[in-house]
C-alpha cells in the first residue's frame, strides 16, 4: 500500500493504462555495488528529462531503497524506472516477503541514531510510496510527480 492516496503502479504501466515514455531496468543480483548501479541508471534515464534537484531526489530514494533491500532482505533483485508525462516511478524488488516490516509512516530518527533515516527520507522526498508483494518477494515503489519548473520532458 502506498504511503499516500495513490495506488501502486504495475511495472511498465500507469494507472490510466498509458505506457511510460521511458523504461529502464537492471538486474542487481550479484553486483558488488548495487547502490552505485541504481544511482547510475537513474541519472542516465533522467538526463535531460528533469532538473538536477528532482533527479537528485530520485537518485537518493533509489539508493535508499536498494540499501534497505540489501540490509534487510539480503539483496536487491532489480530496480526499474518508468518515466511518464506526469513523473517517475521507481521500483526496487527483493526476496523479502514481510511487507509489514516496512512501516507505512516511518518515524524520524533521533539525533543520536546511527540509522533509521532511509525510509523517512523516502517519505519526505517521494510524492507517494509503498510496498507490495509480488511473485519474487516484495517491491517498494516510489512515485515522484513533476513539479512546476522541472525541465522539459
Amino acid at each position: 500500500m502506498l504511503g499516500s492516496t495513490s495506488t501502486a503502479l504495475p511495472c511498465g504501466q500507469g494507472r490510466d493504462g498509458v505506457r511510460p515514455m521511458t523504461h529502464a531496468a537492471i538486474d542487481l543480483c550479484g553486483l558488488e555495488a548495487p547502490q552505485s548501479a541504481a544511482r547510475r541508471i537513474v541519472r542516465k534515464t533522467l538526463a535531460g528529462k528533469a532538473d538536477g534537484e528532482y533527479t537528485d531526489d530520485v537518485v537518493l530514494v533509489a539508493d535508499e531503497l536498494v540499501g534497505n533491500a540489501v540490509e534487510h532482505a539480503g539483496a536487491a533483485l532489480d530496480i526499474s524506472l518508468d518515466v511518464y508525462e506526469w513523473g517517475v516511478a521507481v521500483q526496487v524488488r527483493d526476496r523479502g516477503e514481510d511487507t509489514a516490516a516496512v512501516p507505512g509512516k516511518p518515524p524520524a530518527a533521533d539525533e543520536d541514531d546511527e540509522g533509521g533515516r532511509g525510509l523517512f527520507l523516502v517519505d519526505v522526498l517521494a510524492s507517494a510510496w509503498g510496498v507490495q508483494r509480488d511473485s519474487k518477494g516484495k517491491r517498494v515503489i516510489a512515485i515522484f510527480l513533476y513539479r512546476a519548473g522541472d525541465a522539459d520532458r
